[in-house]
């Protein structure tokens, strides 16, 4: 396991065990022996948001099941977490669910948790002082696919379900198709819509045959370079952190993606490995 990864979750453990009483950078910094900027450096990087956030964020969710609890007042759950004022509870919490304790503990009311993150295994190195993702580069032949479309929104409510669903579907009506190779499952994504929220998500398998299997479509990756991460975990998790970690690198490394019709493709089985088209040859950077 890369060596940031394997801290952070060791953190995100550490956290879990010490919720209900005040934790800070500090102290977190000191027990893993990394310096307190370091090791916030690290944190953001990998989980995508401030080690001070994550911590408010996780206390407040997991103080919603204390506040149901009729014997304890809002005072005792800030309290019991580790807040020295409840005001300073009530204020935090209305800020995270748009809602005061008092209410949501008399109407029983909703709120968007911060669940207990799942880190994505991926490799982060130093580079001149920043973290960032390993990227490799490689040169693709033109790549024929066959397979399916869907057209998505990553807000609605049955995104994963319909996209699992679209894809479990897709394996088993084409696993014993001829001329396809089934050792290999490709995913072509590209993004539109208003705020980048819809998506074309294409599923689809690499074939040498010139005729189509019955009811699917052809879809092409053009040959050229592209840079390419490795990643294992949920891919809706793995998803979700590629994005912080691509503009990221962009930004640090100042790379160019060149537009061919292609926002990504994801080729996994056991782990993910997610390509975008470089600009420019891995020679020259």
């Amino acid at each position: 396991m890369n060596h940031y990864v394997k801290l952070i979750n060791e953190t995100v453990d550490y956290i879990e065990n010490n919720i209900t009483r005040t934790i800070s950078l500090e102290e977190i910094s000191a027990h893993f022996y990394v310096s307190a900027f370091h090791f916030n450096r690290i944190f953001k990087t990998v989980v995508g948001i401030s080690l001070k956030q994550y911590i408010l964020g996780r206390k407040l969710t997991q103080s919603l099941e204390r506040l149901l609890d009729g014997d304890r007042s809002v005072i005792d759950v800030a309290y019991d977490f580790g807040f020295e004022y409840p005001e300073v509870y009530s204020r935090a919490f209305k800020k995270q669910f748009g809602i005061s304790p008092s209410i949501y503990k008399k109407e029983k009311g909703k709120a968007d948790r911060v669940e207990k993150v799942d880190i994505v295994e991926r490799e982060i190195i130093n580079y001149k002082g920043k973290l960032v993702l390993k990227e490799n580069y490689r040169y693709l032949k033109t790549i024929k696919l066959q397979g399916r479309s869907i057209e998505i929104n990553r807000e609605g409510q049955t995104f994963e379900d319909d996209l699992n669903s679209f894809g479990s579907q897709f394996l088993a009506k084409t696993g014993e198709c001829a001329g396809l190779d089934h050792s290999c499952f490709f995913t072509v994504v590209n993004c539109h819509g208003d705020e980048d929220t819809g998506y074309t998500v294409f599923y689809g398998k690499q074939t040498s045959s010139n005729s189509f299997n019955h009811g699917l479509k052809e879809r092409v990756i053009p040959a050229g370079w592209y840079v390419s991460f490795s990643y294992c975990g949920d891919m809706f998790d793995i998803g979700a952190t590629f994005e912080e970690d691509l503009y990221r690198l962009i930004m640090i490394k100042e790379i160019e993606i060149k537009p061919v019709g292609i926002g990504m493709i994801i080729t996994r089985w056991e782990c993910a490995q997610i390509m975008s088209p470089a600009s420019m040859q891995p020679n020259r950077w």
